[in-house]
């Protein structure tokens, strides 16, 4: 199979299929044993926080002397856009004073949109500290007229109000300090030490936010780091603090596998396959991030909820962004909006908190999440014929159907054809997403799909159409795509059902990454009776993948086989990180 052909099939798989679960297994997201597990459980269980991005930036709302940064881009990358001289950046930043601030009802109004915690810039990339930092005087007490703490002001608040506090720190790049990355217009890049900018300012910034803020959720860093020792130390740093505390992915390199404790989609990103490890999606409101008078192109609530919904349905969590005015208030229409996505979460939010990835295929209707022994239906669009169809549903005998607002009124069920047909109300009581409960007496399983094969055609069998098996994961990065690792012994295992129509002889092919260290692990490749013994070759670094010939099996009678990935003895490391088997007919 040509490698267009390849790609077009996943693509179209993954258009209808959701993502953040063990594919067509018993519905949840396992997560490994230990402290990172105690870590997440809040994590999985909320779904829903506000992003603040807020700093000397908002002053400029997206202008500088006429020149505008055009909506959809970052306005709070405008000392970087026009190479605003730090001299400049530093007098302008002077003007910043959010007199009209107020951190309860900022921490109120995340509360009142649903949301469970709350990620606030305490350094953006223009260096600038948004609380009282005894690093430099270049922080909001020290250098604007405003005086007060707001980071301070804003834990109390979370605290008050239980909403879990947490912070966005740029350790990288920091267009003040002349050896951090990003501004090459007033420092020379052949001077810079970053190190000394890491020992200097960046390491001792994150241990003030988390020595004197009281218990942080989570430290949201951005833009990696150059090597994966230093992002190690950064890990180490924040969980020799305070273990509890998360960090996000972006802490490391992006093109290196994940050293934080879960996964980040790229900026108003959504998963797009079956990822099984912890995931966030930081979004917007509106085109940016940072404050800009210009961008008034506000997501209505339905669109807000949907994007709940769709990351949700895919196990990942929903960060989303509000970008305060100058003066320290929000601005009204995204404080309209918030308020309409907390009436919904108030009437249906058990839909959502503690909710995980649906095996069920994406709908024309909308999306399904998975709570125990409940399957919650979102019905973004309403059935013309009013009966609602859920195809692919298996053996799940359904105990009791209702509208989530209605749970005294009962709905009846049927079905035919492997559909589950509902009949529903003549209106929708909610415009936005109504959502129907199917209550069950075991947790929702579907079966595991089966692979087949053109005329001439090899199997293709990748993340995607495959079944995973103890810590074996399902995962994403920006540069490695979707792949399967984190196995580590014979307990862990990805496993395919194929069905054979053309028998014969087929070539093996197997494409993988693996470090220098994992040189020399063995694995088994089970396809049907026949097993190999196979060794794992270094590859490169974490997503330099290679494809090797494994030899040749023959096939000799038509009908089903399982194939089965697993690594054939214990090991302190990685066993691979796989990305494709191929079994191609020999003619």
């Amino acid at each position: 199979m040509k490698r267009t052909q390849c790609a077009l099939i996943i693509m179209v798989c993954t258009m209808g299929l959701p993502v953040g679960h063990k594919i067509f297994a018993q519905a949840g997201t396992p997560v490994p044993a230990g402290t990172s597990e105690r870590r997440l459980e809040w994590f999985q269980h909320d779904k829903f926080g506000m992003f603040i991005h807020f700093g000397p930036y908002s002053v400029l709302a997206g202008e500088w002397q006429g020149h505008r940064i055009p909506v959809g881009n970052e306005a709070e990358w405008i000392m970087q856009r026009y190479n605003i001289p730090v001299k400049e950046y530093r007098e302008m930043a002077r003007q910043f004073n959010p007199a009209k601030f107020n951190a309860d009802d900022w921490v109120a109004l995340a509360k009142a949109a649903g949301m469970k915690y709350l990620v606030i810039t305490a350094k953006h990339h223009d260096g600038f500290a948004m609380y009282r930092t005894n690093v430099n005087d270049y922080n909001i007490v020290d250098w604007t007229p405003f005086k007060r703490d707001l980071l301070k002001e804003l834990a109390a608040a979370c605290r008050k109000q239980g909403i879990r506090f947490c912070f966005y720190y740029s350790q990288r790049e920091d267009w003040d300090d002349p050896d951090g990355y990003g501004n090459n217009w007033d420092y020379d890049r052949s001077k810079k030490n970053f190190d000394r900018y890491l020992e200097m300012k960046s390491k001792p910034q994150v241990r003030e936010l988390l020595t004197g803020y009281g218990p942080v959720g989570l430290v949201w860093f951005d833009r990696g780091l150059e090597t994966r020792e230093q992002a190690e130390d950064f890990v180490e740093l924040v969980h020799g603090l305070q273990p509890q505390c998360l960090i996000n992915g972006r802490v490391g390199s992006y093109g290196q596998d994940l050293v934080g404790d879960y996964q980040d989609m790229n900026d108003r990103g959504m998963a797009v396959g079956g990822i099984e490890e912890p995931w966030e999606t930081p979004q917007i409101l509106n085109e940016t991030w940072g404050y800009s008078k210009f961008d008034q192109n506000w997501k209505p609530p339905a669109v807000v909820i949907h994007l709940l919904v769709e990351t949700v349905s895919k196990g990942g969590n929903y960060l989303l962004n509000v970008g305060p005015m100058a003066d320290g208030t929000m601005p009204p229409a995204a404080v309209a909006t918030l308020r309409q996505v907390g009436a919904w979460m108030q009437q249906n939010g058990e839909s959502i908190y503690g909710a995980t990835a649906s095996p069920l295929p994406e709908y024309s209707w909308g999306r399904t999440t998975v709570k125990d022994n409940k399957v919650y239906l979102h019905l973004f669009s309403w059935p013309a014929d009013h009966v609602l169809r859920v195809s692919d549903w298996g053996d799940n005998p359904v105990k009791a159907a209702y509208l989530l607002s209605r749970p005294a009124e009962k709905l009846a069920t049927s079905e035919t054809d492997r559909t589950l047909l509902v009949p529903l109300p003549a209106q929708a009581p909610d415009a936005s997403d109504t959502v129907v409960v199917l209550e069950m007496a075991a947790p929702f399983k579907v079966d595991l799909p089966i692979v087949t094969q053109g005329s001439d055609s090899p199997f293709q069998l990748d993340y995607m159409n495959g079944s995973t098996a103890g810590k074996a994961w399902k995962r994403f990065n920006r540069k490695g795509g979707f792949f399967i690792s984190k196995w580590t012994g014979p307990a862990d295992s990805v496993t395919w059902n194929l069905l054979v129509s053309q028998t014969g002889k087929y070539r093996v092919r197997i494409t993988y990454a693996a470090r220098a260290e994992w040189q020399g692990g063995k694995y088994m490749l089970t396809i049907g009776p026949q097993s190999l013994a196979e060794v794992v070759e270094q590859t490169g670094d974490d997503f330099d993948y290679k494809t090797l010939d494994l030899g040749t099996i023959t096939l000799p009678q038509a009908g089903p086989i399982s194939v089965r990935i697993q690594p054939a003895a214990n090991y302190e490391h990685d066993l691979m990180q796989f990305q494709t088997l191929e079994l191609s007919p020999i003619y």
